[in-house]
This record gives structure tokens, sequence and C-alpha cells, in this order.
């Protein structure tokens, strides 16, 4: 039984409290943010001690989720490591790569578990990609939805397209050679939309948008290989693949049209909540069930190439 501790309410830290009770493994010992109101209604509902200061709840667990705003990631994520305590931080892990390599270097000095809630990561669709990506030529996706004043001080990367550039680089295991990037503001002082295209080594061709300004959410992401057309949905957990496609021109008397076939396999996705998957796969790794999803060295590649993205919208005022 991992005892375990809750750090921040907010919007990420609710969707981690409601799934506690379904995980067995865990006992939740307490929850902390510094809206104490919050705290004590939902220390009320729960039956959970309720803290205002992480610090003196640390004694009574094994590990925590950290979940507050990203600016804090990094100061509570060490407290709480140099304190002994396994530790799941909601993503980004920090705004700053160094501050990041610290934190995984602390942790392997103090034999702890440091993972980082990609929970995109447990999507039932994206977990069934590697198995049937080979080599793609191009690959597509698109995380778009409508606006909300609580995002208006989060980097759109950082908040959005890393979830895509993680899932990206871990189904291609290849360098990115090249970076560019679009963007634009519309209702906050940050980008509020991009578009990014990523070259790597052995040729992929990738084109990422995001955008906080659609009136619709979509989540989907395509790849095109020699042999499928690969469509994923990421809301509904579906994967469409698409195979010996062909097209032709009909030319009729005054029209021409246009015919598209091809076979349609519609590929089983065990579905779960991904959330729920992420915090099981984080007690795993504590008690040594299962090894770390990625790499080190992928969780600091996704950063870094995030926080490089977000540095060419910076200079060209985007």
């Amino acid at each position: 039984m991992i005892k375990m501790g809750l750090i921040g309410l907010g919007r990420m830290g609710k969707y981690h409290l409601n799934l506690y009770d379904e995980i067995p493994e865990i006992k939740l010992m307490g929850i902390c943010d510094i809206n104490e109101e919050e705290v004590n209604k939902l220390s009320k509902q729960t039956g959970v001690r309720g803290y205002t200061n992480y610090e003196e709840m640390l004694d009574l667990v094994d590990a925590v989720t950290v979940a507050v705003p990203t600016r804090l990631h990094y100061e509570v994520a060490k407290k709480c490591l140099l304190s002994g305590k396994h530790v799941l931080v909601e993503k980004p892990i920090t705004t700053d790569l160094e501050e990041a390599k610290e934190l995984f270097k602390i942790a392997e000095e103090k034999n702890l578990v440091l993972n980082i809630g990609h929970v995109e990561r447990f999507n039932g669709a994206v977990m069934e990609l590697k198995k049937i990506v080979r080599d793609p030529f191009l690959i597509e996706s698109r995380r778009v939805g409508p606006y909300a004043e609580r995002m208006k001080n989060d980097s759109i990367i950082l908040d959005l397209m890393i979830h895509d550039i993680d899932i990206i680089l871990n189904i291609l295991d290849d360098e990115v050679v090249d970076i560019q990037a679009q963007g634009s503001r519309v209702y906050s002082n940050l980008t509020d939309l991009a578009s990014v295209n990523l070259k790597f080594k052995k040729g992929t061709v990738v084109n990422i948008i995001v955008s906080r300004v659609n009136q619709k959410k979509d989540r989907t992401m395509s790849i095109a290989q020699k042999d499928a057309y690969i469509y994923l949905d990421y809301t509904n957990q579906d994967i469409n693949i698409y195979r010996q496609g062909q097209s032709q021109h009909i030319f009729g008397d005054k029209e021409l049209t246009y015919k598209n076939e091809y076979i349609l396999e519609r590929m089983f996705v065990y579905k779960d909540n991904p959330l729920k998957l992420e915090i099981k796969h984080f007690i795993d790794c504590i008690d040594n069930r299962s090894c770390r999803m990625v790499s080190v060295e992928h969780e600091l590649k996704s950063l870094e190439i995030a926080l490089k993205i977000d540095e060419i919208l910076h200079k060209e005022g985007k």
C-alpha cells in the first residue's frame, strides 16, 4: 500500500483526487492547496486530512502527485524528492531544461521514481501506435479547441503541443534536424495558435497544429506510410487504418467526379481512463512491478524540443 499525498487542487488535481479510491494500492493521506476554503470543502467531502502547506504532510506519505501551476513544479518537486518522496508531476515537469535535469538527477541519486504526467501516453489508441507505425513519410497532428480564460498565462506549446511532440518522438525514435514554427496571438498576450513543422533525420516530415481559439474541439493524428494511412482520434480512443487506396477521375457528359476506394480496418483498442492508467503505472514503478514507460532521455528530449519551439515563437513576437 502506497501512502499518497496530493499537492494542488485545481482542475488536474481534482481529476487525480476523483480516481484514487479506484486504485486499491493507494491510501490517500493528505490533500493540499493554498486555497484554504477549497481544501476544507474537499477534505470534508473525502474524509482526507487537508493542508495549506504541503511540507507539513510529507512525513505521512511515501509519494506525492504535484499538480500545482507549472511555475511551481521545480520548487515543489525538488523539496519532495529531497524529502525522499516519489513524485508524479504534471507536465511539463519544468519550464527550464537544466532544472528538469537536476530533478531527475536527484531522483536517481536517491533511488526514487520521478514520472511526468503525460496522460496521452496512456490513451488506448496511442498505446497501439508503436505496433503499426513503420517508417512514416508524413505525420499531421491537430490539437485544437475553444479559448478558456484559465489558459491565458500558459504556453500553448508546453500545455498542449508537448503531448504531440512526446508521442511523435516516441513512435519515431529519431532525431529532429530542423524546426520551423509560426504562431499568432488572438485572445491573450501569449501565442494562442501555432503551426510547427519538424524534419527528422530519416526523412519523416511532421506538421503539428495547436490552437485555443477554435470553436470545436479536435484531437487527431494522421500518419502516412508506404502500406497504410493511419487516423487516430484521441477523444474517442479510435484508430482507423486505410490500405490499398486507389483513386480515379470519372468524366461524365457535363461533370468531372472523383472516386477514392480503399480497404478500411477498424483497430480494436482497449479503452480505460488514461489518467487512472497513468497513476497505476506510477505505483507499479514504485513497487518495481514495471519499468518507466519512456526513458529519462526521452522525457528531456520532449521538453527540449518544446522549449526550442517556444523560443522561436517568442523571438518572432508570436
